[in-house]
């Protein structure tokens, strides 16, 4: 380029195919067509309705620019519109910004962080760059929800992402459905930046599609059980401010942790349950039952208001829409544990299931006395699920606030010590100290209140760590049996049986994992696809690690093991790419350090894993 250099400000869209590599291994021909009747039935049609210039073409995607965001957003719903159902899934994502004009192409910062933020989109989905939501939002005609800040690669600073609706409705800022607060236990989930334990049932009974955002689980597991089953829907926040999502969403979890330590019942997971807020379709009682086949269905909404905090619930029986129970319960905050329980008994009543003795007495238990130490842990709870190091740090502090003001606050040390388990082998500093001061935190809480399943999952996860596989079974086992539908429990039980050489067996504890959490999250894809990489059956690894990481690409545990796929099938551009990527991601790791990062028991899974990775140039 000769000359002054040539700038402009654009919106920038880039989309791409999701779950363009497993399509192609599975058909390419067939694929190839499809993408070609996409762009040419819908994107390219939508472009020039809109007043898009597409730039250029990059295999399964294409970048193109709009003279103004409302433009860009516009085209991007006409695109998802038209392709709702189509075969293939597009992710889109839109970023205002700078852009380098040389001739007929663009590049620079804008176009990059467009690209990451399409990473960052759903599949069928359209994310947005913060400047994107700021213009939309004044223009109104949008609604959004607030996918938090991520960090994402060759972006120094974290990137605030927002998932626009294309149900219409006015722009707001809304947090996404994250993991609230346990108040009875603490969920596998909490380690998810290392990958828990877990699988995808659909799998394993000879189903191979994933329930996906666009799909639902498959259904007859739960009906199967001889116990009612139940599941609890996310409270609405009808607080009138967006930032107390995180106080309804403990709310739920609340109810859900009092309602799973009742063995009469089969309670599906929080995550499973999580997953329905803000879909597109209507999803009323009998809608519920019939995607998990549970029979019970609780619906309600928080309104937190000053001083004063009202809940209104309800229990619907799904298989007829009949409404067995209602309430409306206003209570003082000062009175919030009493209000919690209150409504779990109203439930259990109105199932007419009798309590034994220890169950009255657990279900009125308090975690903390202290109300600011227990709003500090919602609040690390929520931090916790934004899944990135910033965030971490920022959980690690309300957390130790909270221990200032409550040191017996066991729930509180149990999510600490796995904010610092949950770095072992990812960070690759201070591995040994990370993992101590959660031993030392995970056994105080144990000491502190051994009647919570939460300590002795997160004790079972520092011990499993340590490769003290025996002592990490009986943490899990001792968790299970003070917690009966403890979905993610029976996945860290089977990610241990997997790391301590018994990965056959590993398989049927994610099993009935997924009987009560049929939501595969990335965590759960995660582990599975590392089990059948164990197992030598590359071709099942390969699809469930691909989806994997369309929905975490930042995960380096993920890219390694996807590499490691690679270069065992022999596609070796693809595995040494993936190494290019972990590289990135973390440009100290070695591999050397991948005893760190996988804790077997046994050398021969874990060589596979080095020979593979070195065969694909990743240092030694």
């Amino acid at each position: 380029m000769t000359g002054q250099e040539q700038r402009r400000l654009a919106a920038i869209m880039m989309l791409d195919v999701a779950g363009f590599t497993r399509l192609m291994g599975a058909d390419e021909s067939g694929t190839l067509a499809l993408v070609l009747d996409a762009r040419r039935s819908f994107v390219e049609p939508a472009l020039a309705r809109h007043g898009g210039r597409l730039v250029k073409l990059l295999g399964d995607g294409a970048l193109a620019e709009f003279a103004s965001v409302t433009g860009a957003l516009d085209c991007a719903c006409d695109i998802q519109t038209g392709m709702r159902n189509h075969p293939l899934k597009l992710r889109i994502g839109i970023n205002l910004g700078e852009v380098i004009v040389e001739e007929d192409d663009i590049y620079g910062d804008g176009v990059n962080v467009a690209a990451r933020i399409e990473g960052l989109a759903r599949p069928g989905g359209i994310a947005v760059s913060h400047s994107v939501y700021e213009q939309a939002r004044s223009r109104g005609g949008y609604r959004f929800v607030d996918g938090g800040k991520q960090m994402v690669k060759n972006v120094a600073e974290p990137v605030a992402v927002f998932h626009l609706s294309t149900n219409g409705g006015e722009a707001e800022a809304v947090r996404p459905a994250r993991s609230p607060p346990r108040r009875r236990w603490l969920p596998l989930a909490l380690a998810a930046c290392v990958v828990v334990a877990g699988a995808v049932y659909a799998l394993l009974v000879g189903d191979l599609r994933l329930w996906t955002d666009d799909a639902p689980p498959p259904v007859g597991a739960v009906v199967a059980e001889d116990r009612p089953s139940l599941v609890v829907l996310p409270f609405e926040n009808l607080s009138g401010d967006p930032a107390q999502t995180y106080f309804s969403d403990g709310m739920t979890d609340n109810l859900i942790n009092d309602l799973s330590q009742i063995g009469g019942l089969l309670v599906i997971a929080r995550n499973t349950s999580f997953s329905f807020r803000d879909r597109q379709e209507p999803m009323d009682a009998r809608t519920v039952h019939k995607v998990l086949g549970v029979r019970y269905v609780v619906e309600g909404s928080v309104q937190r208001a000053g001083d004063h905090v009202r809940i209104n619930a309800n229990l619907v029986d799904g298989t007829t829409g009949f409404q067995l129970w209602a309430g409306r319960l206003d209570r003082e905050f000062s009175d919030l544990f009493a209000l919690q329980d209150q409504v779990a008994s109203q439930i259990i009543d109105a199932l007419k299931i009798e309590l034994t003795q220890d169950q009255q007495r657990r279900l009125s238990k308090r975690y903390t006395d202290n109300l600011k130490a227990y709003d500090l842990f919602l609040r690390a709870w929520e931090e916790v699920w934004r899944f990135n190091e910033e965030s971490r740090q920022i959980a690690q502090e309300f957390l130790w606030s909270a221990l200032a003001i409550d040191p017996d606050f066991a729930l509180a040390k149990a999510i600490l010590a796995t904010t610092y388990t949950n770095r072992t082998g990812v960070s690759l500093t201070m591995n040994a100290e990370s993992l101590e001061t959660a031993y030392r935190l995970a056994g105080q809480a144990v000491a502190t209140d051994p009647e919570l399943p939460a300590v002795h999952a997160s004790l079972g996860l520092v011990h499993m760590f340590r490769r003290e596989y025996d002592q990490a079974d009986a943490s899990f086992a001792r968790a299970l049996e003070l917690d009966p539908n403890y979905a993610d429990g029976y996945g860290m039980q089977a990610w241990n049986w997997h790391y301590a050489g018994d990965s056959e067996r590993a398989l049927a504890g994610f099993e009935y994992a997924l009987r009560l959490n049929p939501r595969a999250p990335f965590p759960y894809l995660s582990a599975i696809a590392e089990v059948h990489f164990s197992l030598g059956d590359l071709d099942a690894a390969l699809a469930i690690s691909t989806e994997a990481l369309e929905r975490n690409p930042e995960a380096l545990r993920q890219r390694l093991l996807q590499g490691a796929i690679f270069a065992e099938m022999g596609r070796i551009e693809d595995a040494e790419w993936e190494v290019v990527e972990a590289l990135a991601l973390e440009s100290g790791i070695r591999a050397i350090n991948l005893p760190d990062i996988y804790p077997f028991r046994e050398d021969d899974v874990l060589m596979r894993l080095k020979q593979a990775l070195r065969s694909a140039g990743l240092p030694g």
